[in-house]
C-alpha cells in the first residue's frame, strides 16, 4: 500500500529542509522518547516539527527557534523506515 499525501509532512516523515542560506538539513519526526538530534530525529512537539506538520514539498515554513524566527523551505518529504 502506498502512502497517501507522500509529499505532505506528518509524524514519521523524513524531511529535508533548506535554510535561508541554502544549507540543507534532514530530520525525521519521531515520538518524544525517540528524539536524538545527533541522528536527526526530532520530536513531533518541537517548534520546527510543529511548523512542518501538514506542510508540503516546496512550502516555506516559519518557526520560532532559540535564536529567533527562522524560515526554511521543504526540499523533500520521505517516508522511509526509521533505523533504530
Amino acid at each position: 500500500m502506498s502512502q497517501q499525501n507522500a509529499d505532505q509532512v506528518f509524524f514519521g516523515a523524513t524531511v529535508t529542509l533548506a535554510d535561508e542560506q541554502g544549507a540543507e538539513n534532514t530530520y525525521t519526526i519521531v515520538g518524544v522518547d525517540e528524539t536524538d538530534l545527533s541522528r536527526g530525529h526530532i520530536s513531533w512537539v518541537s517548534p520546527i516539527a510543529r511548523a512542518l506538520i501538514k506542510a508540503r514539498e516546496g512550502d516555506t515554513v516559519r518557526f520560532q527557534s532559540p535564536a529567533g524566527w527562522r524560515e526554511v523551505e521543504i526540499v523533500s518529504v520521505d517516508y522511509r523506515s526509521i533505523e533504530p
